[in-house]
């Protein structure tokens, strides 16, 4: 460690005594040099201690006070005068300055060289060079145990322990922890990052230097992840140098886990498609969901409206909060398993959408009738009630079907003469409703979107009217037939 002046008052081969300045005492020594010139300033700067057998110390009394005043403004760390040498006989103004600035003045014994001093501070600096190399290489140590699955959090902790210091990965928009395993930033740190919160935005790779309750910290953005930063404190090694190797280990570790979350994620969709297509056996379904998420009994399907999603963002933040899930987006749907029905309310708020749940899985083979749990509960989703549980379906738009049974029957009884019509015929009349009826009724607009001719479009709405027996001139038919094709969505029928 760097010696302070207290170091040298307390380092008896030394025989220095304070004189006069103890709020100085605290002070880092960065180096010791001899100056007898009238103003050393010119020689010696920030961390310097100057030592003078007292022949540039005037006699004058103002002249004295300017001499110290001068040593302050260059930050000069303390003044070591030689007892019984040439230091003028009155030092009253030097000693009453130095109080004022809180400078420390010291007074060594004549015996001892100045050169044993400057040696003392040598030897320190060597020691924490020695120090600082040691933590070096136990970095890296951590970072090798980082790479073989370490873990994030227990990494953080080890490499705090190798440069003995506190170490925080956090937000720094929100300022919460990075991961939700990761400590979280002790107050007062929270509300001094408040303060300088702008000057963390963008992942500016600059060291902010911070002045807290508990001393300083250094702050620093991780340039491979915008929104991550780190906070290291009450390290006495800890410096600049340090600093950004600890931030070239974590760079690396995210990085992996950034590429463990995009393959995990790849897998998970792939194992949902063959869930939801049923192509595989019960027990190799069971054990790829078992490795992926955990167990099937208390997993839940959800599903959203695809256009809801933002999915790199929210599914990276889901994952930093320890979200388990696989998702997939499927057509005009997002779907996803839920490891457990508690982390759905935390899934519709990243989503900002209406989210549709089902009952617990139990197990793989039963994705398909959960599928459809999840949208009939989409399906009575409203904005009042934007997570609906498929239990608690019948309760917010009554007019909609309230089971799987019902949706097939009210399908079949409105619907039923044109689904024939499209299986025997390979026509596509079931579509040419839904989008008609999206687009409320507008002729140029849903046969834009069909790419057919308007006079087309008027041919096969003709048609839909004569096999379901229904005008879609007449309010009451429009609204049966739109819960009829709302019915077949939540039945999972296809057109």
């Amino acid at each position: 460690m760097p010696l302070c002046i207290q170091d040298i008052i307390d380092s008896e081969p030394l025989r220095t005594r304070l004189l006069c300045g103890a709020e100085g005492t605290r002070r880092r020594l960065r180096w010791a040099h001899v100056c007898e010139l009238s103003d050393p300033t010119e020689w010696l700067g920030e961390g310097d201690l100057l030592m003078t057998t007292g022949i540039g110390i005037p006699a004058d009394p103002q002249a004295q006070r300017s001499y110290l005043e001068r040593l302050a403004r260059a930050k000069v760390a303390g003044l070591m005068i030689g007892e019984n040498m040439q230091a003028p006989a009155d030092l009253e103004a030097l000693r009453d300055t130095a109080e004022q600035l809180g400078f420390a003045v010291l007074m060594t014994h004549y015996s001892v060289p100045f050169s044993a001093v400057t040696r003392s501070i040598l030897d320190a600096g060597r020691q924490e060079e020695f120090e600082r190399r040691t933590a070096i290489s136990r970095i890296y140590e951590s970072a090798r145990m980082g790479l073989r699955g370490l873990g994030l959090a227990d990494l953080v902790e080890r490499l705090g322990r190798d440069v003995q210091a506190r170490l925080f990965l956090f937000d720094p928009l929100s300022l919460e922890p990075w991961q939700a395993e990761l400590q979280a930033l002790p107050e007062t740190w929270r509300e001094v990052l408040l303060a300088r919160r702008q000057e963390l935005k963008g992942g500016s790779p600059a060291v902010l230097r911070c002045a807290g309750a508990q001393g300083e910290a250094l702050v620093m953005a991780l340039p491979s992840q915008v929104d991550c930063a780190i906070l290291a404190c009450g390290g006495e090694l800890l410096d600049y140098g340090l600093l950004h190797h600890l931030v070239a280990v974590l760079g690396i570790e995210l990085e992996r886990l950034q590429v463990e979350r995009e393959r995990c994620l790849r897998l998970g969709s792939e194992l949902l498609d063959d869930l939801l297509q049923q192509r595989l056996s019960e027990r190799a379904a069971a054990e790829r969901l078992a490795q992926l998420l955990g167990p099937a009994e208390c997993a839940v399907l959800a599903v959203a409206r695809a256009d809801a999603a933002v999915p790199a963002e929210w599914q990276r933040r889901l994952r930093r909060q320890n979200v388990q899930f696989l998702v997939r987006n499927q057509g005009e749907e997002l779907v996803m398993l839920l490891a457990e029905r508690s982390s759905a309310p935390e899934v519709q708020a990243g989503l900002e959408g209406m989210l549709g749940v089902s009952a617990p899985l139990g197990h793989a083979g039963r994705m398909v009738e959960a599928l459809r749990e999840a949208r009939l509960a989409l399906a009575h989703a409203c904005a009042a009630r934007p997570l609906m549980d498929y239990a608690e379906a019948r309760t917010e738009q009554p007019w909609l079907p309230g089971s799987l049974d019902e949706a097939v029957r009210v399908h079949r009884n409105v619907l039923g003469l044109l689904a024939d019509y499209d299986q025997q015929q390979g026509a596509q009349l079931q579509r040419t409703l839904r989008v008609f009826l999206v687009h409320n009724r507008s002729w140029q607009k849903a046969a834009q979107e069909l790419n057919v001719h308007k006079q087309t479009l008027v041919y096969r709405i003709r048609r839909i009217e004569e096999i379901c027996g229904r005008s879609l001139d007449s309010t009451e038919d429009v609204a049966v037939l739109w819960i009829a094709l709302r019915a077949a969505e939540i039945a999972g029928l296809r057109e």
